[in-house]
């Protein structure tokens, strides 16, 4: 009791620490000249910049390659002023981030907050998603997933429907209502979904996804992709600038569907599994914490560009994870967040192939294959997690005296 009465006590102040931590940090990068022309961390700046303060239709009279919900994100905060654009850019995604912490805290209570805040921390060393829009995309699809759980199903189909529309990747977390059996929820993502990419098509044409799905048309393998940073370090002098990002070689021409196929086929099979999970009655950080975990690494370890901001996509469901008890999965995402924050930290070194700036991105895809491989053993019932351990100890003393409650309800906060 004594110990349960002292977390208590500290975990506001340890939040309000964790928080002016990134304060600071923005701070700190928005006074270092960041709005300098060949500044890194102003470099996506300046291309939302440029995409904003073209004249036409996106994606039909020149080429962007975001979707239309990062692009209006991108308009919002455009300035004729780089600093003053820095400034709102910055603000804005740190906003995005506590938006993000705060929905944990109001789905899935106190410890998914801490661990969200916790195991974003590592990069503060390097502020850069800070001054890109990935934030965006993040707070929908956290927002969309909670909406589910707090059993609100038509805003959280519209709102996982949106995030699809912010950045691609949030269309895995569809599983999410089969495994829950939430027909409304579904049938409202595949309806605003419908309804939100015609509305792109007839504005743009089918030039918008097109470019946006093939990265401007790209055919070099992104140096920090698990191919490409083997291929980088090998033969570095061989890394050119292409559709905005450094990559190295040339993909082959089946490299890229058989990809996408692994891709969506490791999603397809965790939320198979995450499906078998809950029907034999576990709980269901299955559905919002491990499933999501590992379909959105099956498309990073499995995808010809990985920047480091990817990070940023797995970092709620681990978070989620760690409050139900799996400090393992936890550990290996705060890693991966932070050598993926020293590999942008040393950036220039990484695109002449230097091992401060390659082995750290090593580091990272590892640790995103062990994520993968552990979280899908933990699906498949092949390896045991710290949550179940955590379940399991909650469940066992109250057998005795509180037979009616199942361990689903137990392990899903159901009162």
């Amino acid at each position: 009791m004594a110990d349960a009465a002292t977390r208590r006590r500290w975990f506001w102040p340890v939040v309000a620490v964790l928080i002016g931590l990134r304060v600071l940090s923005l701070v700190v990068a928005l006074g270092s000249g960041q709005e300098a022309p060949d500044s890194i961390l102003g470099g996506d700046a300046r291309r939302y910049h440029e995409i904003a303060f073209a004249e036409g239709t996106p994606y039909e009279d020149f080429a962007v390659e975001y979707p239309p919900g990062a692009l209006v994100a991108i308009v919002a905060v455009d300035d004729l002023d780089p600093v003053a654009m820095l400034w709102k850019l910055g603000w804005s995604q740190l906003a995005l981030e506590l938006v993000t912490a705060a929905v944990l805290w109001w789905a899935w209570g106190r410890a998914a907050l801490l661990a969200y805040l916790v195991l974003g921390t590592p990069f503060l060393l390097y502020p850069f998603p800070y001054f890109r829009v990935d934030l965006v995309a993040v707070a929908l699809a956290t927002g969309g997933m909670a909406l589910l759980r707090k059993r609100h199903d038509l805003p959280a189909g519209v709102v996982t429907a949106a995030a699809v529309l912010a950045k691609a990747w949030p269309i895995v977390l569809g599983g999410a209502f089969v495994v829950e059996r939430r027909g409304r929820a579904l049938g409202a993502w595949m309806a605003a979904g419908v309804a939100l990419v015609a509305g792109w098509v007839l504005w743009a044409g089918t030039a918008g996804p097109i470019e946006v799905f093939s990265f401007r048309g790209a055919t070099g393998w992104q140096i920090e992709s698990l191919p490409g940073i083997v291929v980088h370090a090998l033969a570095p002098e061989r890394a050119k600038v292409e559709s905005g990002a450094w990559r190295t070689g040339v993909m082959p021409g089946w490299s890229r569907p058989v990809l996408t196929l692994l891709s969506f086929g490791g999603a397809a099979l965790a939320w198979v599994l995450a499906d078998r999970r809950r029907r034999a009655g576990a709980g269901d950080h299955i559905t919002f914490g491990l499933a999501p975990l590992v379909a959105i690494t099956s498309l990073l370890v499995f995808a010809p560009i990985i920047s480091p901001q990817y990070l940023l996509w797995v970092v709620p469901w681990a978070a989620i994870l760690v409050a139900a008890g799996d400090r393992l999965l936890g550990a290996l995402t705060l890693a991966a967040v932070a050598a993926s924050t020293f590999g942008m930290l040393f950036i220039l070194d990484q695109i002449e192939g230097g091992l401060l700036g390659v082995g750290p991105v090593l580091v990272r895809n590892g640790l995103l294959v062990a994520i993968f491989a552990i979280g899908m053993a933990q699906l498949a019932g092949w390896a045991r997690s710290g949550a179940q351990v955590a379940a399991s100890n909650v469940i066992a003393p109250m057998s005795d005296s509180a037979p009616t409650r199942s361990s689903v309800e137990v392990n899903s906060g159901t009162p």
